[in-house]
């Protein structure tokens, strides 16, 4: 008889472990619609406090936006060309300590 270990019967251990190796924006496009214990590991152990989201596209930010507890955001980074249109949608951020544009050149 094969055993079977399915993703969700994997230690929270291993789990925090595995998201070390990828970035806030991939673990929140990747895990948090996945299922409740996951979204709520993922929010417990704060891997969207410094978010890059200077190479999301529009949709994948919109989906996100809803998700985030934007309470608890410490760092962002957005493009320069998106950034007018993300900074609109963006409601207040009472954490926020460091905002990065990315693309803005001296001319």
């Amino acid at each position: 008889m094969a055993l079977i270990t399915r993703f969700d019967d994997l230690p929270d251990l291993v789990l925090i472990e595995l998201f070390s190796y990828l970035s806030s924006i991939d673990i929140l496009w990747g895990f948090t619609r996945l299922n409740h214990h996951l979204t709520t590991l993922i929010i417990e152990k704060g891997f969207f406090r410094q978010i890059n989201l200077s190479f999301v596209r529009y949709h994948q930010f919109n989906t996100i936006l809803r998700f985030l507890p934007l309470n608890d955001i410490q760092s962002v980074s957005i493009d320069s060309y998106a950034c007018p249109l993300q900074l609109t949608l963006w409601p207040y951020m009472p954490r926020l300590r460091t905002l990065r544009i990315i693309g803005v050149y001296n001319y």
